[in-house]
């Protein structure tokens, strides 16, 4: 991801949320990256603890994060998303540095950001940001959740050609802003960033079976699975309990065959081509339970454990303290307090 984001000439700041792993982050810092992402303060001073010193917290700016924030700029410098002048003005009052902002920008999906018609909102806010000493507005910012929905390259490109397209309109608005777009789907399948500068993937240092089906990678690039404990067997309805649970694997979910998959059983080979077994799959989550569906008999459970691909390894690996390598060390990452 590096050497293609570096290739089509654009920054590379990729988000840590997903592996949240000292460990990890210092690959990053390997190939040459400086600037990362984060989606809290908690987060941003976890890897701050670590050298780096060049973050942006992509999760809108709200006043209660002031505390974290003023510990946070004595390491870091600190790039924040705004979406009102207020913000701007209590941020002045209360930060000893100067920080950069972006603008957060929907342009359809419908979760947070300014809407991309709200052109005079967008106006007003950059012409209050120039009333304040400590601000310096960089650009505009966008993550289109709806490519992770696709089914298909096709599919995403079509997705997010709408995200693209309000960027672009805005770059000519703003020809000194950098424009930002943070989703793995498109990162993965486009080779032409026009207009972008800068890309903030996270999920594709891991990728995951939802991945797999929309066509960001395939089985063999995934990096993260679970290993979960086969408990019971329930020969009699095709079925099995699996020590796997939402407090596991999440409660996110794609729909296989008209049921919710939470996760897919695969066959895992350090050596050879990572397989998928066709119809067995987490057709339901309790709170430690799992209970897969599908005929085991050509499965091989060898030491009582089941191979699972996650549907969202983001929310997957955020559930665990650690990872564990092939070889058999341990990865440790940032846990919650």
């Amino acid at each position: 991801m590096t050497e293609k984001i570096r290739r089509a000439g654009c920054e590379f700041r990729p988000h840590f949320k997903t592996h949240q792993s000292i460990t990890i982050g210092r690959w990053f810092k390997e190939e040459g990256v400086s600037g990362i992402t984060v989606s809290s303060p908690g987060m941003a001073q976890y890897f701050a603890d670590d050298g780096w010193d060049d973050i942006t917290i992509a999760f809108p700016f709200y006043p209660s994060q002031i505390k974290e924030l003023q510990r946070l700029e004595k390491k870091a410098s600190l790039r924040l998303f705004i979406n009102n002048s207020e913000d701007l003005s209590l941020l002045q009052s209360h930060l000893m540095k100067p920080f950069d902002f972006m603008i957060e920008v929907d342009a359809g999906y419908g979760r947070s950001g300014i809407p991309k018609a709200s052109t005079e909102t967008i106006r007003n806010l950059l012409a209050e940001a120039d009333k304040f000493s400590k601000t310096n507005f960089k650009g505009f910012y966008i993550h289109d959740g709806r490519t992770y929905q696709s089914g298909s390259k096709e599919e995403i490109i079509r997705s997010v050609s709408p995200s693209i397209n309000a960027l672009k309109e805005l770059k000519n608005l703003y020809p000194d802003c950098i424009t930002s777009l943070g989703d793995t789907p498109s990162a993965s399948v486009l080779n032409n960033f026009d207009s972008i500068d800068e890309l903030t993937p996270g999920n594709f240092v891991f990728y995951d079976w939802m991945q797999v089906q929309a066509g960001s990678c395939t089985l063999n690039e995934v990096a993260l699975f679970a290993c979960l404990p086969v408990a019971q067997l329930h020969e009699s309805r095709n079925q099995s309990i699996l020590h796997g649970g939402a407090v596991h694997l999440s409660k996110d979910f794609m729909v296989t065959n008209g049921k919710n998959n939470y996760g897919q059983l695969i066959k895992y080979s350090a050596s050879e081509n990572i397989q998928h077994i066709e119809n067995c799959f987490l057709t339901s989550l309790s709170q430690e339970h799992g209970i897969l569906t599908g005929d085991l008999s050509s499965y091989d459970i060898g030491d009582g454990l089941a191979w699972i691909c996650p549907i969202h390894s983001c929310l997957a690996a955020n559930l665990f303290d650690s990872y564990m390598t092939t070889n058999g060390n341990r990865i440790p990452k940032r846990v919650l307090s």
